[in-house]
């Protein structure tokens, strides 16, 4: 099985998103796809799946070649039952079992394979998607952001489970625990550009280091000939003979060499603003939802110094927590006390709070037209660009952007008015790494209490000094690190899942026992019939028959019907061994 981009380029409203592209993936690969939002990596699954065309070059895909891919926005029949909408993976070459469905979509979390669809929130629509694409046949397995909307036992889960898988792998994700350990090569996306490491992730950081190191010793190198040449070019000399017009050609040829322009930075920034003594305290803090306990008896006060992740399963109730602090819900009991200097950040999970049709600029000047940064107030276009917005993309629809660069439009709206505490609700889905890193650096230097839901083992374990465990019902502080007490809480979880499975194994002998029983009174009935039967045939043979075709006919069925009886009592003897 191989995949080849040969030269492919491709753009998207005149920005060039691929700039003659070349690599191949073949089988049993378990390739990363790195690099900046907006820089193509959802771009590339679709030239592979069919779904863009490229401007220039080709693609090349081994005939047949069965491609199975979970992208970041699923779709699916809304009036199906999650059952149905799982086997729609089977097909006539590769059959999917009703119970293998069942199996995935229990991993999933689902015990009643019945729901209807359109029942399902965003994140629940996600993981039947994903285990539709796990229990399907693949060559060649694409995966774009799975770890969104997963909690972290199912994230533990799932890399297991690609580390064993057979096919090959294309996986982009943020999730840098998770691509370290399943993925041996590294596609990387840079400014049109592609470049292949064999390599896992760390590693292709160290290479990628190195590369950038001699391209800019490449860059200073050429910026030194040009210099020279161009004081050769204004000291007027003449192209008389062909080795001068030559050189002159050469410096023309130079000048149209270019590097890929990293100069720009972005850094996450805003000014700090005044808090007081009093910041968020609950006391008592009950709340249920659809007679469910989300929590009871929770009581906090957060300090200054606080950066907490907020961690448990999903529909545990930690969004729920947020919007209740952000007075967008309420208690059922107990009290919520705010301090008056409070500036609330509040960045939520979900991407539907922004209006796909609204332009760029306009969804910032709807929070603000001038922004007070540590460098001065800025103009909105000025915010926009030095978050890597170009100027020339201000006045588009949101619904051009990829979903990372929504995500990242949405956090700096955020910032824009310098908050003083920090409610981030999975902000790392959909960020590439290299905005994670930056959001990182600018959350370590932040001064102001932070409260964080994700499932990101790297980045809670990197940013946060405490933890609120949702637990049954229960808030339970720690002063854990994350993967710590992931690790933990597994193997506490061990214990039981051995019980099930012994339950499990008993029934499956209980169930081969009856099965068993079953075959071997069916076998004796039917030997019983082909005894008869062969009774039957050896009275004619002993019958005085000229008919010499009869008599050939009637011992080719006395042979079978032997052959018959004898292989059925094989199998009863198999079968009594289990038995008794």
């Amino acid at each position: 099985m191989v995949i080849t981009f040969n030269n492919v380029s491709f753009e998207y409203s005149n920005k060039k998103i691929l700039d003659k592209a070349s690599f191949s993936i073949s089988d049993n690969e378990k390739i990363g796809v790195v690099g900046v939002n907006g820089t193509g990596k959802t771009t590339i699954i679709k030239l592979i799946l069919g779904e863009e065309i490229p401007n220039s070059g080709e693609i090349i895909k081994s005939g047949g070649i069965i491609i199975n891919c979970l992208s970041q926005e699923v779709d699916f029949d809304r009036e199906k039952s999650i059952l149905d909408v799982v086997l729609e993976a089977s097909t006539k070459e590769h059959v999917v079992d009703e119970y293998e469905a069942k199996t995935m979509l229990s991993k999933m979390g689902f015990d009643d394979y019945t729901i209807n669809s359109k029942t399902l929130s965003g994140g629940e629509r996600k993981k039947v998607a994903l285990a539709k694409v796990l229990v399907a046949y693949s060559d060649l397995l694409i995966l774009d952001e799975p770890t969104n909307h997963l909690d972290a036992s199912l994230i533990v889960w799932l890399e297991k489970y690609l580390i064993k898988y057979k096919g090959s792998i294309l996986l982009v994700t943020h999730d840098r625990y998770f691509l370290e350990r399943i993925c041996k090569k590294m596609l990387e996306l840079d400014y049109g550009k592609t470049y292949m490491y064999d390599a896992n992730y760390s590693l292709y950081l160290e290479l990628k280091a190195e590369r950038l190191e001699l391209e800019e010793a490449s860059k200073r190198k050429l910026s030194n000939i040009l210099k020279r040449e161009k004081e050769w070019i204004n000291r007027g000399a003449e192209a008389r003979s062909t080795k001068q017009k030559a050189r002159k050609e050469r410096y023309y040829e130079l000048l149209q060499v270019k590097f890929n322009d990293r100069n720009q930075k972005m850094k996450f920034d805003s000014n700090e603003t005044r808090l007081g003594k009093k910041l968020i305290e609950i006391k008592s803090g009950y709340k249920a939802f659809d007679n469910k306990v989300l929590f009871e008896d929770f009581s906090f006060v957060l300090k200054r110094n606080d950066c907490i992740g907020v961690v448990g399963n999903n529909g545990s109730g930690k969004s729920t927590l947020f919007k209740i602090i952000m007075g967008l819900d309420t208690l059922d009991k107990g009290e919520l006390i705010k301090g008056e200097t409070l500036n609330l950040g509040y960045f939520p999970q979900t991407l539907s709070l922004i209006d796909d049709n609204v332009k760029i600029i306009d969804y910032i000047e709807e929070e603000r037209k001038a922004i007070n940064t540590p460098n001065g107030v800025l103009t909105s276009a000025q915010f926009l660009e030095s978050f890597l917005f170009d100027r020339n993309t201000h006045y588009m629809e949101v619904k051009t952007l990829s979903g990372g660069e929504k995500r990242r439009l949405q956090l700096i709206r955020v910032l824009s008015n310098n908050p003083n505490v920090l409610l981030l609700d999975e902000p790392t889905n959909d960020l590439d790494i290299y905005t994670l890193e930056i959001l990182e650096d600018y959350l370590l230097e932040f001064n102001g209490p932070i409260l964080i839901v994700s499932h990101d083992r790297y980045f809670l374990d990197k940013i946060c000094n405490k933890l609120f465990i949702f637990d049954n019902g229960k808030i339970i502080e720690s002063n854990e690190m994350y993967s710590d007490y992931l690790e933990k809480s597994l193997k506490t979880k061990q214990p039981k899942e051995e019980r099930i499975n012994k339950y499990v194994e008993k029934d499956k002998e209980k169930r081969e026992l009856n099965s068993a029983k079953k075959e071997h009174k069916k076998l004796l009935e039917e030997i019983e019939i082909l005894e008869k039967n062969l009774s039957l045939i050896n009275q004619d043979m002993e019958k005085e028959i000229v008919d010499y075709l009869k008599i050939m006919d009637l011992q080719d069925k006395k042979t079978q019907i032997e052959k018959s009886i004898e292989e059925k009592l094989d199998r009863i003897l198999i079968l009594e061994e289990l038995i008794s």
